[in-house]
């Protein structure tokens, strides 16, 4: 059974609204449409923050408006919004002259009423770049565009958001020494556009940390390596031109199939020269593709938690590491289960299953392995 809940008086729920309407729901509809009796118990960001720990997940904005169902579980795991769609420069920018803060105002509006804390990305992602960026006449209108921009986000945002990642995978291992990849902002600005953005950031914004977000660091092999190295080069150049930096985004995009990649004592190697660095770290766009594991969802669950508690266990286990965010909340709520991806079907047909909760709302073996990595971690 689907309840649809519309509140005519507001675009976002008070606590005490929504409570009222958690109340209700729990009166008339099965426990196991809400994750049994779940809601009325502490979700995985008390968990972490009980050990000095962050946990949150991207959000869809217009199901923390729209969907009351999936605001409470949100509001009862998460502690931390991540808004993504609503934050990129194409949807913020679409023409030169206009900028529009409306849907991130309104996802941020929610997280405040609910004293979460506020995660935007990303401010300079090749994926999301405008159209209108390519036709800049040149390198010095390319910056000022650049400039404009991550100063406009920044400002408007400034005292009220926890991080940014400020530029968003910015490594591919090809032709270049540095393994920068081929982007249009390499094209007009070169190398560096990347300490452009992260002293634009900082100055437009003193108080939210700047991160570097990127994937591919996770596993142990080649081009994993390369990218490692890649990652500190960049990190060490900044240290020497005194360009801001507080942490590196470890996207950790995981694979049951991929085990045999991921080596704990070189991760945790890794994570050491970050610190060592002085830099936080956090994990920031946590899922697992289970297309490697059999059908039967037991035995497939229980290889999905089983990665994620070996990898958090590892990143967790350095103390300079701050948060997790999954990339999703629910199995429906995932990149990875849309289907438009090749890589990520299984040869089964069957849904893929790569997140805390499954598509009803209902929480699974991961996130018991979630839950007992954030109790296992040192507190911060």
């Amino acid at each position: 059974m689907e309840i649809r809940l519309i509140d005519t008086n507001m675009n976002t729920l008070s606590r005490r609204r929504f409570l009222q309407i958690m109340d209700s729901l729990a009166a008339c509809l099965p426990a196991s449409s809400l994750a049994g009796n779940a809601l009325a118990e502490a979700g995985l960001g008390s968990v972490a923050s009980s050990r000095g720990l962050l946990y949150g997940s991207v959000v869809r904005g217009t199901s923390l408006m729209n969907d009351p169902t999936y605001a409470a579980v949100f509001a009862r795991e998460c502690r931390l919004v991540v808004s993504a769609l609503e934050m990129q420069w194409r949807g913020v920018s679409p023409t030169p002259t206009s900028t529009n803060f409306s849907r991130a105002d309104a996802v941020h509006a929610w997280a405040s009423k609910h004293d979460f804390k506020f995660r935007g990305h990303a401010l300079v992602w090749h994926g999301q770049v405008p159209t209108w960026f390519a036709e800049v006449p040149d390198g010095d209108a390319a910056i000022r565009a650049l400039r404009d921009h991550v100063h406009a986000m920044c400002s408007h945002f400034a005292g009220r958001i926890h991080s940014w990642d400020v530029v968003n995978e910015a490594i591919q291992m090809g032709d270049r020494v540095d393994g920068l990849r081929d982007t249009v902002f390499l094209e007009k600005i070169g190398p560096d556009y990347l300490d452009i953005a992260f002293r634009t950031a900082r100055e437009a914004d003193g108080q939210a940390l700047l991160t570097l977000n990127e994937f591919g660091l996770e596993y142990h092999d080649g081009d994993g390596r390369r990218r490692r190295r890649a990652m500190l080069d960049i990190v060490d150049g900044f240290r020497r031109r005194n360009t801001p930096i507080d942490a590196i985004g470890i996207q950790s995009h995981l694979a049951t199939d991929y085990n045999w990649k991921l080596d704990d004592r070189s991760l945790a190697d890794f994570l050491k020269e970050i610190s060592d660095r002085g830099l936080k770290i956090m994990v920031t766009e946590l899922d697992v593709v289970d297309r490697g594991s059999p059908s039967d969802i037991p035995t497939r669950d229980a290889e999905v938690a089983s990665l994620y508690r070996r990898y958090l266990d590892v990143v967790l286990d350095n103390r300079a590491t701050i948060g997790v965010v999954t990339w999703g909340l629910t199995d429906k709520d995932s990149w990875i289960t849309r289907g438009d991806r090749p890589e990520f079907r299984r040869s089964d047909g069957l849904s893929a299953r790569p997140l805390p909760l499954d598509d009803r709302f209902r929480r699974k073996p991961a996130y018991d392995a979630i839950a007992e990595a954030f109790r296992a971690a040192p507190l911060r």
